[in-house]
């Protein structure tokens, strides 16, 4: 792995900002998918959320934590907004035929809690691999974001 980014941010405000820079090394590639790693609260859903509205989505983007996947489409490109922590086992992923979302070269792909998916699901995803670490800080609302190619 290869780090991109690695920064401390404090606030609401640091986060868009930095949502602005991952999204630019994103667009960089046709294709991706983005591991987010980071415990309950650490901001995954709202780093996701920015990223998308910084890629032109502009209907409401909400959390997939129910649904397990939500799929939005922007200026001719469709992403998919994963989240894996009410997978039941690793085997789910496969069962619930969410490989043909992954796999599809045409859809770029978010997943929050990948570790809850085998490694076999996760070889799945199409396009360039990028995870983005969140890391709670010393302080209230601080964060460390390390972006890294996979």
């Amino acid at each position: 792995m290869k780090t991109l980014i690695s920064k401390s941010v404090y606030d609401i405000e640091s986060t868009k900002r930095l949502a602005k820079e991952i999204t630019k090394i994103l667009n960089q590639s046709k294709n991706f998918s983005v591991f987010l790693e980071g415990g309950l609260g650490a901001g995954k859903t709202f780093l996701v959320r920015e990223i998308l509205k910084n890629l032109g989505i502009e209907s409401t983007i909400s959390s997939p934590t129910y649904t397990y996947v939500n799929e939005y489409s922007a200026n001719k490109k469709d992403y998919a907004h994963f989240d894996f922590y009410r997978l039941k086992s690793p085997d789910s992923f496969f069962q619930k035929g969410f490989e043909e979302i992954a796999d599809d070269k045409n859809i770029s792909c978010f997943s929050e809690w990948i570790d809850k998916v085998s490694t076999q699901a996760q070889k799945s995803f199409s396009g360039e691999k990028f995870c983005i670490r969140i890391e709670f800080g010393a302080g209230v609302g601080m964060r460390k974001i390390k972006v890294f190619s996979v």
